[in-house]
């Protein structure tokens, strides 16, 4: 996604307006031109949208190290490097104090409020634009999303530990009002974005811009999440039916060919303005490897394809889906891709039809068997639900791995306390301490921390 340099400067001043980082409160925007004065006409909105995607690319979000963390903490990544924050995530005991939560944090609201400063100009500006408007809702849902499964309980729908949802353009004095909703209510909102999206989006082939296809395949996600199997049933179904896509042939063919057929929502990155993946994955050691005995050697055991994006040096296994050196910055996010709905409806159907996974071993199949058409599943290998979870959470790991998915997974499937060893309260991150600090009272920490 080409970047417009007017929406750069207001990224920035996005970020003094942040939902309560203290040192960003105290910062002084009396000599920088008003953010609310940034979208004036149909032209400068256009730019404000486009620049929601600059805010997705940061280093610390769909970047680089959002996606990494969920596999650090899902048990298929290890800290092999000298950063604290990765070590706490590798071990899955996070403190409110850790550095990664901190940034994450301001990613996701930023994401959210830039999204609502459009929603608001548009209204105040009586600005027309279906797909910019449909671009910001889909970001707002996708902040809060993100938000609520890494804060939240997001899979206690009567728990009040969900997150603070806003939909309004909120100043620093403002943002710290704003409370934590129940989880039920998160949902709600989140929910409510994505379908007002889809009503404004069109179908589109482009993979690199949000389309109608990408705001029902995030609404099939977020179902799941919610335990909606019906819903996420459907809607993975009108993606999977769609037919701009299909699953590509081979399966590493969706990080060699830039939006392939099987991508929905590919998050471009350009060789001047790249990704922060492969600073990461790429160093000599680096900060974030593949495990070896839980993740790689199986795959590499069953000659699965899927391995060959790794590479094991004697030491550590190094991951190749953004590139093969740390100069190569231009290799693109996969936010959205057609395997992802096929074992979001296998899941679902699984857990409807607990007694009868016939239907959802055909889908767990369909990806299965693009990598190892010789090998698919039979109903031996589940005879019942919790077999069939088993060998989903493998086969999603082996699928979806350094995608950000895996940690969610866990947690949501009720496996991550067994898998991870470690004490329910930990499957929610801590709000970070600062924010809680700077609330003073606005804000309540998770449970156990």
């Amino acid at each position: 996604m080409k970047k417009i340099n007017i929406y750069a400067c207001l990224c920035m001043l996005l970020a003094f307006t942040f939902l309560g980082c203290e040192d960003v409160l105290d910062t002084k925007l009396d000599d920088e031109v008003p953010v609310e004065t940034a979208i004036t006409d149909g032209i400068s909105l256009k730019s404000a949208a486009v620049g929601l995607y600059d805010i997705m690319q940061s280093g610390t979000y769909y970047g680089g190290e959002f996606v990494l963390a969920q596999d650090l903490s899902g048990g298929i990544a290890d800290a092999t490097g000298f950063q604290e924050r990765f070590a706490q995530l590798d071990k899955a005991i996070v403190p409110p104090s850790n550095a990664y939560i901190q940034s994450s944090w301001v990613n996701v609201y930023n994401l959210v409020n830039a999204s609502n400063l459009i929603l608001s100009k548009m209204d105040e500006l009586k600005l027309d634009d279906d797909t910019s408007k449909g671009t910001a809702l889909f970001c707002r849902a996708l902040g809060h999303f993100d938000a609520l499964r890494q804060f939240g309980q997001f899979t206690d729908m009567n728990s009040k530990y969900g997150i603070p949802i806003s939909t309004q353009y909120l100043d620093s004095k403002s943002a710290l009002t704003i409370s934590r909703s129940t989880v039920a209510a998160s949902y709600q909102q989140i929910i409510a974005d994505l379908n007002e999206a889809i009503e404004l989006l069109k179908y589109d082939s482009n993979r690199f811009s949000i389309t109608k296809a990408a705001a029902e395949a995030l609404l099939a996600r977020v179902y799941l999440y919610q335990g909606d199997n019906d819903n996420a049933i459907v809607y993975a179904g009108k993606v999977i039916d769609n037919t701009t896509y299909k699953l590509n042939t081979k399966y590493n063919d969706i990080y060699d060919v830039e939006g392939s057929n099987e991508a929905i929502f590919e998050l471009q990155f350009l060789g001047t303005d790249g990704s922060g993946f492969t600073g990461i994955l790429s160093v000599s050691p680096p900060e974030v490897s593949a495990n070896y005995d839980d993740f790689f050697k199986p795959m590499d055991y069953d000659n699965d394809p899927r391995s060959y994006r790794y590479y094991d040096d004697g030491k550590v296994v190094y991951v190749d889906k953004y590139g093969t050196n740390k100069n190569q910055i231009d290799g693109n996010g996969i936010i959205i891709k057609l395997s992802e709905m096929y074992l979001i409806r296998a899941e679902a159907l699984a857990k409807k039809n607990p007694n009868d996974l016939t239907l959802a071993l055909a889908d767990l199949n369909i990806v299965r068997e693009r990598a190892l058409p010789s090998n698919p599943y039979t109903m031996a290998d589940a005879p019942n639900l919790s077999s069939f979870i088993t060998i989903l959470l493998d086969e999603s790991a082996r699928e979806l791995g350094f995608e950000g998915h895996r940690w969610f997974s866990v947690v949501r499937l009720g496996r991550a306390t067994s898998l991870l060893n470690i004490p329910a309260f930990r499957t929610v991150y801590p709000i970070p301490q600062n924010e809680i600090t700077i609330a003073k009272g606005i804000l309540e920490q998770n449970p156990g921390y």
